[in-house]
């Protein structure tokens, strides 16, 4: 059995390696999907879709609302001494990054995740799956 969740969150970051445009600071609204593989099921109910929800959104709102930001970035240390609350990550916040770091986080959670996919724009899609 197979089963999809979608979700969204804002958020403001800035990508400085990834050129003028993108290395400004700016938001979007980042459409999530998760696709879940439960291989197994007891008689009609896989999960509880608000099970599926306590876990995922537990993960995906904790980015939103917020300034997402390489923590080697120097404006991380301005908004720190400002008191500003930013959200730091170890890695660039490129859509395949945050892709790639949420279905970790989702994968955390035991919940069996197959692949996960962000859209930080309406017309372009990440799809992010381990090879492994």
């Amino acid at each position: 059995m197979k089963i999809i969740k979608k979700y969204y969150f804002y958020a403001a970051h800035r990508n400085k390696s990834a050129g003028d445009k993108c290395g400004r600071i700016h938001g979007h609204t980042y459409d999530v999907k998760v696709h879940l593989d439960f291989p197994k099921w007891k008689k009609d109910v896989t999960i509880l879709f608000q099970e599926i929800d306590m876990l995922c959104e537990g993960v995906i709102k904790k980015y939103d609302h917020y300034f997402i930001l390489h923590d080697i970035d120097p404006l991380a240390r301005i908004l720190y001494e400002a008191n500003e609350e930013i959200k730091l990550v170890s890695f660039e916040t490129s859509a395949e990054n945050m892709a790639k770091q949420l279905y970790h986080e989702i994968e955390e959670t035991g919940l069996p995740i197959l692949q996960i996919e962000l859209a930080e724009t309406k017309s372009s899609n990440i799809i992010y799956e381990p090879t492994n």
